[in-house]
């Protein structure tokens, strides 16, 4: 699943308990957090132009999806949260693993390499999942699972009377609001 439909998918959860922005900043950002290790795609070539040898995304990439990652996304969710600390962590944790269940069925590369998870990591590699049948990225599943996103995402915007811009600021989400009100 790409980057923003678990984006959306997250915010969308995030809407599901009574919260305030700052609880549904954190909520989505649990459920995106294990793609921070794919950051080594917008690094690697930079370096790479400044003369250094890098391979970040090659190393890291799926490094960060695992129980080790979750236990501590979860432990900061429920740090970070000013009300509903229990729901909004256990909100963390089913989004994070949801995350990792959309990428063991329709995240395969185009090369056809699937992405096997080291669950246990970084308490043990005994335990790597990884699903025959999963398909890629920009296969017809992943595009129809983005588009059902998208119309809830515009339910939700129309009647909370939020976007997910507000994940980034209040003045986004103002911004988002002054143009999708000239198309009512």
């Amino acid at each position: 699943m790409s980057p923003s439909s678990h984006f959306i998918m997250s915010w969308l959860s995030s809407n599901l308990i009574k919260g305030r922005v700052r609880e549904r900043r954190i909520i989505t950002i649990s459920g995106i957090a294990p793609d921070i290790d794919g950051v080594g795609l917008l690094i690697d070539p930079i370096l790479r132009m400044a003369g250094h040898s890098s391979n970040l995304w090659g190393e890291w990439h799926h490094s960060l999806h695992n129980l080790g990652f979750c236990l501590f996304v979860t432990c900061i969710a429920y740090i970070t949260a000013s009300i509903n600390k229990f729901k909004v962590a256990c909100m963390a944790f089913l989004l994070f693993h949801l995350h990792l269940v959309c990428d063991l069925i329709g995240s395969k590369g185009p090369d056809g390499y699937q992405w096997p998870l080291s669950y246990l990591s970084p308490f043990s590699e005994v335990v790597t999942l990884s699903w025959k049948y999963q398909w890629e990225l920009n296969a017809w599943p992943n595009i129809a699972i983005a588009l059902v996103l998208y119309l809830v995402m515009f339910r939700c915007i129309k009647y909370k009377k939020r976007s997910p811009f507000e994940i980034m600021s209040k003045k986004a989400d103002d911004a988002f609001f002054r143009i999708f009100d000239r198309f009512k």
